[in-house]
């Protein structure tokens, strides 16, 4: 321990004390807090308001710091076995306890008992564990993992391939002909293998997991995604604002619908079409939306939250990141999973890359996209990443008119050339289905729905969807006669 730590001051993994307290308690919750987290250090002679060094007297330091060993052995459950140092510094001994993040959570202190004696850090305060903590804790020590754990119900054949089918038309709805060729449907034995079920006899027993994914999820009233639209750069005054619920995969794609159509767009004009391009790179926003549902946990009763500034993208999921991470980890790709099954499930349908993808796969996007670097905060039992665009840009706004109902004469530069090209696709195909609309376009099916997102919305809607989603048609708007090609 350097004098430069000490006056830096306490933070999550620091705790100054003047002395050692005749009450062990008061440090004991402490180191009980630091096992169950990152692990942590207690510098006794230092006091935790001015951090100055005061010192402990030279002929009672090696009998407190034998004090502090025999209590800390004596009044933790598992055993906590620190490393415990005298320094001198400024001519003033000092004790500094080092309390290693342990591999059997929940520590607690035995004179309490687990519930009212576990402890956690949140930030440079020491707090009793909620209870929601102590299952997540509990489920830490065990290596185990929430989304795994068995639901308490059993679910029919029936259910399962339900699900099965339901992942792998969402799946091949975002691929293109080739992949989906190459594309295989989940099977039973799959959702077994990621724990999302227990087969017992001829019953399947549900996972929090599969709940989840199916989207049933009365039993999580929290497994949600708000999204937002604020006025200006602080959360006041709200210009638009929904809750994404249902399934998991869903909600994700949701959400990320809710970014891109209110996010503002760059435009630049080059000939006779205007050519739109996002603030934030796509990759980047869905990236970030997918971690947050992936990682988050589900025991804490919060939302994931979506929220758009004037400057920025704000992704806010429940939940520290685990123990063994930190920010400069992730940034590098290493991962610890808290939900393995919705994560193993999120990369057969390519909603994430592999393990520890997501968040390097953001900084790449923004960098290449000439943008800031994000910034990510792990703060008050969240995590959240912030993404920034350029503020000199000249945004291109968009305001529907739905009571525009007759076919009108457009401006040329109101459109995009992609938005162009599917409007005459559309004109001469208008029962095409978005995949085969997709496919024409030679592009994904979540990039067509942006489009075709724009398209309705645009200051005189262009178009419009007739009747059902299997038999309807689409409605061209517009007079795309007057076009001129280029």
């Amino acid at each position: 321990m350097t004098k430069e730590e000490i006056l830096a001051g306490e933070s999550e993994v620091l705790e100054f004390k003047r002395d050692v307290p005749e009450q062990s308690i008061k440090f004991i919750k402490t180191v009980v807090a630091f096992a169950n987290g990152k692990g942590g250090t207690i510098v006794f002679g230092v006091d935790d308001k001015t951090h100055k060094i005061v010192g402990i007297k030279k002929s009672e330091v090696f009998q407190k710091a034998d004090t502090i060993a025999d209590t800390i052995f004596n009044s933790c459950e598992p055993k906590i076995r620190p490393s415990i140092n005298l320094q001198e510094i400024d001519k003033r001994y000092i004790i500094v306890v080092t309390v290693p993040s342990g591999m059997q959570q929940p520590y607690y202190i035995k004179s309490l008992g687990i519930t009212e004696g576990t402890f956690v850090r949140v930030a440079a305060t020491t707090r009793e564990a909620e209870r929601y903590m102590l299952k997540e804790l509990v489920l830490e020590g065990e290596n185990e993992s929430f989304d795994q754990q068995p639901a308490g119900e059993t679910v029919s054949k029936e259910e399962v391939e339900n699900l099965c089918d339901k992942i792998y038309e969402f799946t091949a709805g975002t691929l293109n002909k080739k992949e989906r060729t190459a594309l295989r449907r989940p099977t039973v034995n799959q959702l077994l293998s990621w724990k999302l079920l227990k087969k017992e006899g001829r019953s399947f027993i549900a996972s929090n997991g599969f709940k989840l994914l199916q989207g049933t999820n009365g039993d999580f009233p929290d497994a949600k995604i708000q999204c937002a639209v604020f006025k200006g750069q602080v959360r006041g005054e709200f210009l638009k604002r929904q809750n994404m619920e249902g399934p998991l995969f869903e909600q994700i794609e949701s959400a990320y619908q809710f970014v891109m159509q209110n996010l503002p767009v760059q435009s630049k004009v080059k000939g006779l079409f205007r050519h739109d391009s996002s603030l934030l790179p796509e990759s980047a926003v869905r990236e970030a939306i997918a971690n947050a549902v992936c990682h988050r946990s589900y025991l804490i009763p919060r939302k994931v939250q979506v929220a758009l500034y004037d400057d920025r993208l704000e992704v806010t999921s429940p939940g520290t990141l685990c123990r063994d991470i930190t920010l400069e980890k992730m940034r590098e790709g290493m991962s610890s999973v808290r939900n393995k099954g919705i994560a193993e499930t999120f990369i057969y349908m390519r909603i994430v890359e592999t393990w520890g993808s997501g968040i390097p796969n953001i900084f790449k996007a923004m960098q290449e996209s000439g943008l800031p670097e994000p910034v990510m905060q792990d703060f008050h039992g969240d995590f959240r990443i912030t993404l920034y665009w350029k503020k000199s840009v000249q945004s291109h706004p968009i305001l529907p008119n739905p009571t525009q109902s007759h076919p009108i004469l457009p401006n040329p530069t109101q459109y995009s050339e992609v938005e162009w090209n599917l409007l005459k696709i559309l004109k001469d195909n208008p029962k095409l289905s978005q995949s085969e609309m997709a496919e024409r376009m030679g592009m994904k099916i979540n990039r067509l729905k942006y489009y075709l997102n724009e398209l309705r919305k645009a200051p005189n809607p262009a178009i419009r969807h007739i009747g059902t989603t299997r038999d309807g048609y689409w409605e061209i708007l517009v007079d795309i006669a007057t076009t001129h090609s280029h």
